[in-house]
């Protein structure tokens, strides 16, 4: 069954500690290992690698922590924000995994590494506490669910404009800009620090893409939407992006 309550938790803190050891033998390895006449680490491709790791590693944590703090905060709702964490974790870790056995090469295979056990181990991490799958599913609903609720709300107002003129002025105020390609503007830029304000530029824009995307669809499918897994899928992936962004943007600006 799904325990959304406390695996995103639980496993982005615990697969940060796996990747963290993870990309430590693969940095170890590439300071070490020569290779045409070099030591690999200068190499591009492998510190390309190396640094994709790292990233992964940093959204990870950013997240595991973020979605703690909302739990430390007292609000009960971190369902949403869990499944996420579960989600984006259980892959990382495999990515970083699968990328440091290939940086390790034939030895990365053998058995007295102790990459292939990870490997094996951490495969079982997108499947149980909810498989990705199902869970994927469950993040587009349950924000599908509340666009649905601000649309309804909308059509109410639409069919009684004097009454609700203030929520209907807004909204064209609002498509009005987004026809002509105006998103809502940077509203994270003071809450993140100034260097990183072309960063909040673009998750508010990407936030914006999203509504926009997710209004389309319900209009298109309605009730529908439910069955249509392959759109379901690709909204996931959009909030999974949109929440790793919002994570690194928090924990970056409280750093610099």
């Amino acid at each position: 069954g799904i325990n959304a309550e406390y695996m995103g938790f639980g496993m982005g803190a615990a697969l940060s500690g796996t990747m963290r050891t993870v990309i430590q033998k693969a940095c170890e390895h590439a300071t070490a290992r020569v290779q045409f006449g070099s030591r690999i680490d200068g190499y591009g491709a492998i510190q390309e690698k190396i640094a994709k790791m790292s990233m992964i590693h940093y959204a990870t944590e950013s997240m595991a922590y973020m979605v703690a703090g909302t739990m430390d905060s007292g609000y009960e709702d971190y369902q949403l924000e869990a499944a996420i964490s579960k989600i984006f974790a259980s892959e990382a870790a495999w990515f970083v995994t699968d990328e440091a056995i290939q940086i390790l090469g034939g030895n990365g295979f053998m058995r007295s590494l102790g990459l292939e056990k990870v490997m094996r181990d951490l495969r079982i991490f997108r499947i149980f506490e909810g498989t990705n799958d199902i869970l994927r599913l469950f993040v587009a609903l349950v924000g599908i669910q509340y666009a649905g609720g601000h649309l309804r709300e909308l059509q109410k107002a639409i069919s009684h404009p004097i009454s609700n003129f203030g929520v209907v002025l807004g909204e064209v105020a609002k498509r009005g800009k987004g026809v002509v390609g105006i998103g809502s503007g940077n509203s994270l830029a003071e809450h993140v620090h100034p260097n990183l304000s072309e960063s909040a530029a673009l998750t508010c824009k990407a936030v914006d893409a999203m509504g926009q995307c997710v209004e389309k669809v319900l209009i298109k499918h309605g009730k529908g939407i439910i069955n249509e897994q392959f759109i379901l899928n690709r909204l996931a992936n959009a909030t999974i992006d949109i929440y790793a962004n919002s994570c690194v943007l928090a924990r970056c600006s409280k750093s610099l």
